[in-house]
């Protein structure tokens, strides 16, 4: 007869490599998700509290720098307001998919972008 593969197999070295494989996982989890939140900045400048959910402010620059310049009477400091009172409480895609819903749409050089994430751009080339 042909003998069970369970009798072979040792219930303590096995609960120890799956205690282990849970510890690593939990401790890579740890070091990933604990380098995001110690080393995670606020973009500099004074409307760093806004850009902060573009992710990379470079880019958002370069497509803000396209949208300025087919906005000839711009004022940064009037747009943060508007946008510090539209994003209050508020995580940024909800806002971008209602500016969607209600037609608040830009095009910036063959992008369609939310109003609010184009004036987010723009504010990211005024800096």
């Amino acid at each position: 007869m042909s003998e069970d593969w369970r009798t072979g197999l040792s219930r303590r070295p096995l609960l120890a490599a799956l205690g282990a494989l849970v510890g690593i996982g939990i401790v890579g989890g740890a070091v990933y998700e604990g380098g995001h939140v110690l080393f995670h900045s606020t973009p500099k400048g004074p409307y760093g509290d806004l850009l902060v959910g573009l992710g990379n402010a470079d880019t958002a620059a370069r497509v803000g720098r396209a949208a300025l310049a087919e906005m000839p009477g711009f004022r940064a400091f009037a747009v943060a307001s508007r946008l510090r009172g539209r994003l209050a409480g508020k995580p940024l895609s909800a806002v971008l998919v209602q500016d969607a819903a209600e037609g608040r749409i830009d095009e910036v050089e063959d992008w369609v972008l939310p109003r609010t994430l184009a004036e987010l751009c723009t504010l990211a080339a005024s800096q």
